[in-house]
C-alpha cells in the first residue's frame, strides 16, 4: 500500500488543479511519488496547465537595476506578503538591485559583503532590515546581464505585485530605438508566457523523453490507434516546444508571428532572458 500524507494529496492538488479523488489516485499508483503521480494526472488529462510544479512558500519582491556595465535582476524574500509590501522592504531590494548591477556574475551570495551607496554591506543592511521588520529577511539570487557592444539589454517588472521580473538581452544595435523598443516587448511577452528555454537545443533530452512518454500515455488514454500514436505524439512534441522554448513561441502582441521571427524580421537575434518569478525556481 502506497504511504503519503494528506499535506502530499493538498500540494499535488495546488500544483496541478485536479480533484482530490484524482490525487489520491494518482499518489496510489506512484506509490507515494510526487514527481510520477503528476505525470500520471497528466496523462489522464486531469492536470490543469495553468499550475505548475516546484511552487515554494515564500513571499517578497524582485528588483531591476542598471548602471554603466549592466543591468541586474535580485529576488529578495520574505515570510509573509505583508512584508513584501512595506516600502521599507522595497527600498532594500532596490539598493540590492543597484549593487548588483555593479558586480558581474550570478551568486547571490558573493554579494554580501559588498558595500552599498551608504557605506553598509548588504549583509548588514539585511540584518538591520530583520531587526526592524521582525522576519526573516533572504537575499535569494541574482541575474546580471553585462552591456556590450551589439548587446540590448531590456528589463520588465510587473510592477503591480512586483513579483515577476525578466531580462532580455538581443544581438543587436543598442543605439537603435527599434531594437531597444523591441527588446523591451519580449521582456513583456517572457512575462506574460514564462518560457523555460530560449530555444529546442537547450531542452535536456531527458526532458523532451519524458515529455514523449506522457504524452503517447495520454495519446492512447483518449483511445487512438496504436500505429498513429508516434506521428500524433511528434506533433503534439512540437506543441510543447512552442510552449517553452521563447523564441518558438507565437508572440503575444502578434500571434501569427513567433518571438525569434519576429527578431530577425527586425535584424536582431534573441541571445537569452532570465525569468525571476518570487517563490519558484
Amino acid at each position: 500500500m502506497a504511504e503519503f500524507t494528506a499535506k502530499m494529496v493538498m500540494e499535488l492538488r495546488e500544483q496541478t488543479g485536479a480533484g482530490m479523488m484524482d490525487a489520491k489516485k494518482a499518489l496510489t499508483e506512484a506509490d507515494g511519488d510526487m514527481e510520477k503521480a503528476r505525470d500520471i494526472l497528466r496523462a489522464k488529462g486531469q492536470a490543469s496547465a495553468a499550475k505548475r510544479a516546484g511552487r515554494a512558500a515564500a513571499e517578497g519582491i524582485v528588483a531591476v537595476a542598471s548602471d554603466a556595465d549592466g543591468t541586474s535582476l535580485i529576488e529578495l524574500n520574505s515570510e509573509t506578503d505583508f512584508v513584501a509590501r512595506n516600502e521599507d522592504f522595497k527600498k532594500l531590494a532596490h539598493e540590492i538591485a543597484a549593487v548588483a548591477a555593479k558586480h558581474p556574475g550570478d551568486d547571490a551570495g558573493a554579494l554580501m559583503d559588498e558595500k552599498a551607496s551608504d557605506g553598509a554591506t548588504i549583509r548588514q543592511k539585511i540584518d538591520a532590515a530583520v531587526g526592524k521588520i521582525g522576519e526573516n529577511l533572504v537575499f535569494r539570487r541574482k541575474v546580471r546581464f553585462d552591456t556590450g557592444p551589439n548587446r540590448v539589454i531590456a528589463s520588465y517588472v510587473h510592477t503591480v505585485t512586483n513579483k515577476i521580473g525578466v531580462l532580455v538581452e538581443l544581438q543587436g544595435d543598442p543605439n537603435n530605438a527599434a531594437h531597444q523598443e523591441l527588446a523591451k516587448s519580449i521582456a513583456m511577452h517572457v512575462a506574460a508566457s514564462r518560457p523555460q528555454y530560449l530555444k529546442r537545443d537547450e531542452v535536456p533530452a531527458d526532458v523532451v523523453e519524458r515529455e514523449k512518454a506522457v504524452l503517447a500515455e495520454k495519446t492512447r488514454n483518449e483511445g487512438k490507434p496504436e500505429a498513429a500514436i508516434p506521428k500524433i505524439v511528434e506533433g503534439r512534441v512540437n506543441k510543447f516546444f512552442e510552449d517553452v522554448c521563447l523564441v518558438d513561441q507565437p508572440f503575444v502582441r502578434e500571434p501569427s508571428k513567433k518571438v525569434g521571427q519576429l527578431a530577425s524580421e527586425a535584424g536582431a537575434e534573441v541571445r537569452r532572458f532570465a525569468l525571476f518569478q518570487v517563490g519558484q525556481e
